[in-house]
């Protein structure tokens, strides 16, 4: 998870920093008043190597497997 700093921001959540990588970082995390358990996260992936909704079905998998 990036820190929600805007200098790590823009150096860890872009894609020049994950192209042709696996990693998925995320940040901005937030909790949402639609009940207790439900979050908005942005996350970043190389789209060319995971296809769009790769990373986002991955970062989901992980946060509903640590509740």
């Amino acid at each position: 998870v990036v820190p929600n700093e805007k200098t790590a921001t823009i150096s860890m959540l872009s894609p020049t920093n994950v192209t042709r990588t696996l990693n998925i970082p995320i940040g901005r995390v937030r909790k949402l008043n639609l009940a207790d358990n439900v979050y908005s996260a942005f996350t970043v992936g190389d789209q060319l190597l995971w296809g769009a909704a790769e990373p986002l079905r991955r970062m989901l998998r992980i946060l509903i497997n640590r509740g």
